[in-house]
């Protein structure tokens, strides 16, 4: 194609240009039939070259699809007309004054959002689709204090959404505040007017909580005056947001927003969409924060037709095996038996070592096969209780299944305190203290360093005894060591000492 240009120079700019990209492999040269030809036939292609162009005015006019008329004079209107060549069919026009500048105030609603971290901050906004066009809008610049970030005009990114941009500052400190500004450039490089965006930290939150349904209520006979949704909010969190959005899924529907933006102060809302008469329906709430980020809450489902436990889990296992450092528990279980639809997962309970009150292990992640491994860190010695649950899709609950019983053994364990020895006349009676240790076996008690009595005979239970005759004028020392069930062996208690008074024998 030629390059239609009124201007030699200009002509002689865009054909530097156009030699450059064509040995830099960024275009590909072609015969100009071929090139009618490809256009002409391949949608795709049309397409392609559109885009291109509209991003750089002069890859038009290298194409043969623009024209550039430096001849003009201020304040006069002029009209264009685009012919087929060699004849006087007119195609198309466009009126145009010379001073008229185009509107490029295009940019709205900017927000940002900081990162956990002060490394880097997202510029996001939104442009007015029509202004853009009209004005030939090939992308948007962004300055932080007064300093262009972009190298090329930024695009949109979001294929669903081209009225929405964003740029990603990774140089910016989101722990500090930041200046930034935003303006649209034409396809002729003309920018628009510059929006000015002040980012503080203390308006973005650290951790983006989520809305939490508590509370679904029927209102009136088959819910004739609708179904009131509650959830529960920090309301320190509230200044970050625009507001709560409700929805809802008649299952397997699919969840649809029955709500429109409510208040950040609202914490409940009443449903009056259409309800199946029996089923479960799903209810979740989704904070909508200042900078578009939207929390999703959990879901809650809701029956409404009288509710029946799932079976009982039966054959409930435990398989334990111990690593180093580490004791894992295998538990197992019967699957469903033919028949049984109401089961949806499995909740399993463990004991609470400090009060053995069963208590889930994790509500948040439902167990769905018929097992599950449980992992505890070995120190002393401790009992664990299980028992598991099955759960409907209502979240009605089965009665517990049998309670197992799994015995972590120590891995090391604490040295008994420092004996008190009392004398009574040539004996010695020797106490202490110990803690309950579930698989302790006994103690080791040393006079003067040699053992005089073994886990054998001073069982778990014992905290006293008392030695043989001993040696006027000798002083005597005592030590104790704890041993388990499995041979571990603590470390040596203090030592106590005593001297048995009178005269020492002679030799």
């Amino acid at each position: 194609m030629k390059i239609v240009e009124s201007d030699e120079l200009e002509e002689s700019r865009v054909k530097a240009k156009l030699y450059k990209m064509i040995n830099g492999h960024k275009i590909s040269a072609m015969a100009e039939d071929e090139f009618l030809q490809m256009l002409n036939n391949d949608d795709k292609a049309a397409q392609a070259l559109t885009g291109l162009m509209e991003k750089d005015y002069d890859l038009a006019l290298m194409s043969g699809f623009a024209f550039v008329d430096h001849s003009i004079t201020k304040k006069t209107n002029y009209q264009y007309g685009l012919f087929i060549q060699g004849t006087n069919t007119l195609l198309d026009s466009v009126l145009w004054n010379y001073g008229q500048i185009p509107d490029l105030n295009v940019v709205k609603d900017i927000t940002a959002k900081g990162t956990t971290t002060a490394n880097g901050i997202q510029i996001i906004w939104n442009a007015d689709l029509m202004k853009m066009r009209a004005g030939d809008v090939t992308g948007f610049n962004i300055y932080r204090e007064g300093i262009r970030l972009n190298s090329t005009p930024i695009l949109p990114v979001n294929t669903k959404d081209p009225t929405e941009f964003t740029f990603f500052d990774r140089a910016a400190n989101g722990a500090n505040p930041n200046l930034f500004s935003i303006s649209a450039e034409s396809i002729f490089g003309i920018e628009g007017i510059i929006k000015s965006y002040a980012y503080n930290p203390e308006d973005h939150p650290a951790e983006y909580v989520k809305p939490v349904v508590n509370e679904i209520n029927s209102l009136g006979y088959y819910f004739k005056e609708g179904i009131n949704i509650k959830w529960t909010f920090p309301k320190e969190s509230e200044r970050f947001l625009k507001g709560f959005y409700v929805e809802k899924d008649n299952m397997p529907e699919g969840y649809v927003r029955v709500s429109g933006l409510l208040d950040s102060s609202v914490r409940s809302y009443i449903d009056h969409t259409s309800s199946p008469v029996s089923g479960y329906i799903r209810f979740r709430t989704i904070a909508v924060y200042n900078d578009k980020t939207n929390s999703i809450g959990p879901d809650r489902v809701y029956s409404y037709f009288p509710v029946s436990q799932p079976p009982t889990p039966m054959n409930f296992k435990a398989k334990s095996s111990f690593a180093a450092k580490k004791a894992s528990v295998q538990l197992t279980w019967d699957l469903p038996m033919n028949g049984d639809s109401s089961t949806d997962y499995y909740r399993v309970y463990v004991t609470d070592t400090l009060n053995y009150n069963l208590k889930s292990i994790d509500e948040k992640i439902p167990v769905g096969k018929n097992s599950y491994t449980y992992f505890k860190t070995r120190g002393i010695a401790s009992y664990v209780k299980f028992c598991v649950s099955a759960i409907a899709k209502n979240e009605a609950e089965s009665n517990y299944s049998d309670t197992i019983t799994v015995l972590i053994p120590s891995l090391d364990i604490p040295a008994p305190g420092m004996p008190t020895i009392v004398l009574e006349g040539e004996q010695a009676q020797i106490e202490w203290k110990y803690m309950d240790v579930a698989d302790l076996k006994g103690f080791r008690l040393y006079q003067n360093n040699i053992l005089i009595a073994n886990e054998d005979v001073l069982k778990k239970s014992s905290r006293k005894f008392t030695s043989q005759s001993l040696n006027k004028g000798e002083t005597y020392n005592y030590t104790l060591k704890s041993v388990t069930a499995n041979g571990v062996v603590s470390e040596q208690s203090e030592q106590s000492v005593i001297l048995v008074p009178g005269k020492k024998k002679k030799a």
